[in-house]
């Protein structure tokens, strides 16, 4: 039985969620004890996990999910708790620019469900694609680098952004502080006159 634990390019696909292909479900599992023990087929409803490395289909492992499971996939894992049928993390392999109708499903036949995955293709992987497999792996990877630039770029627009908006309200904190702290100007104008007063004459 292949055991993903051992095998150096299957584990290696383990430390990137987006590249192999999982999907939790439940499987009625008999209690062999308790059916003995009371006659009648006792037992209960378990979840499972199926992990596959997309272009490899003979690498399918099923086995109860463990702990470790849940947290290596937990985009998976918690789309399987909400009751929705994809389950597969990353960028749908349909959104690859320039991909020959009908690839998409050629692709999904042999469990390559996202751009993540076609870009992290092994080599052995591509024989499974036939023609052409190595340059849409190339093409996955042109697109995520692509996208990994412009993420970034924008990021850096937010983040100056931001700098300038609190550069302003210290400006404006400031400028509030001083109009507060300044001393009342005095009133300016003329002195009134003292008023006249009259002369009396003997």
């Amino acid at each position: 039985m292949f055991d993903p634990d051992s095998d150096s390019a299957f584990a290696e696909g383990h430390k990137k969620e987006g590249r192999n292909y999982v999907k939790f479900y439940r499987q009625w599992v008999r209690n062999n004890f308790k059916s003995k023990e009371e006659g009648r087929e006792v037992g209960a409803e378990q979840d499972f996990v199926m992990i596959i490395c997309p272009g490899q289909p003979k690498t399918e492992v099923r086995r109860k999910a463990s702990e470790q499971d849940k947290m290596q996939y937990s985009q998976e894992w918690s789309a399987y708790m909400q009751g929705k049928e994809n389950q597969v993390s990353g960028t749908p392999i349909e959104l690859l620019p320039g991909l020959p109708h009908g690839m998409a499903d050629a692709l999904k036949a042999i469990y390559i469900y996202s751009i993540e995955q076609m870009a992290g293709l092994p080599d052995l992987s591509l024989q499974k694609v036939g023609m052409g497999g190595a340059e849409l792996r190339e093409r996955a990877r042109a697109y995520l680098s692509k996208t990994s630039a412009e993420t970034t770029a924008l990021r850096q627009q937010l983040a100056e952004m931001q700098a300038e908006m609190a550069r302003l309200r210290e400006q404006m904190a400031a400028a509030q502080s001083a109009a507060q702290s300044a001393p009342e100007p005095k009133p300016r104008g003329r002195k009134p006159k003292a008023a006249a007063v009259p002369m009396v004459l003997s």
